[in-house]
């Protein structure tokens, strides 16, 4: 199997938002002065999301070719599975967007992540099941993170 298109279009974006992020912290750093290495600094969070982006970037560029070089099977179901599910995704998070405004950060958030775990979910099991674990998981994680985002960084959430 060779890395289809898709493969290539994902490596592609997910490597210029990587890029984006790492070259205006590093514009931050050198034309305002600010601080990296600091708690206190702004640009901590970012940088740290920038560093996580671009390790798990290489590592994926390297799993998938390992992959491509060892399997020879054809794709194409798959690949209309994933599209699919790129297509829910992608709705989801524009209602998401649209309605965490009106119904609340905790609430919209919960909602969100039961429905993103439960199409994500590719196990057999039953769908009562899926959505019960993924309630009680989005019920536990959202407030905690919630919590931390509010309380101890004083982050404003919707």
């Amino acid at each position: 199997m060779k890395l289809r298109w898709i493969d290539w279009l994902v490596i592609a974006i997910v490597g210029a938002i990587t890029a984006f992020i790492l070259i205006s912290i590093y514009g931050f750093v050198n034309n305002k002065g600010i601080e990296l290495f600091s708690v206190t600094s702004p640009l901590i969070f970012p940088f740290l999301v920038g560093v996580t982006l671009l390790v798990c970037w290489i590592l994926t560029i390297i799993k998938d070719i390992k992959k491509a070089v060892t399997t020879n099977k054809d794709d194409s179901k798959e690949l209309l599975h994933d599209m699919v599910v790129v297509i829910i995704y992608i709705i989801g998070v524009l209602t998401y967007s649209l309605v965490i405004g009106k119904i609340g950060f905790i609430l919209g958030s919960i909602l969100f992540l039961i429905t993103g775990m439960v199409f994500m979910n590719y196990d057999e099991e039953k769908y009562s099941k899926k959505i019960i674990n993924a309630a009680i998981v989005s019920c536990i994680t959202v407030p905690v993170l919630y919590y931390v985002f509010h309380e101890v960084f004083k982050v404003m959430l919707p």
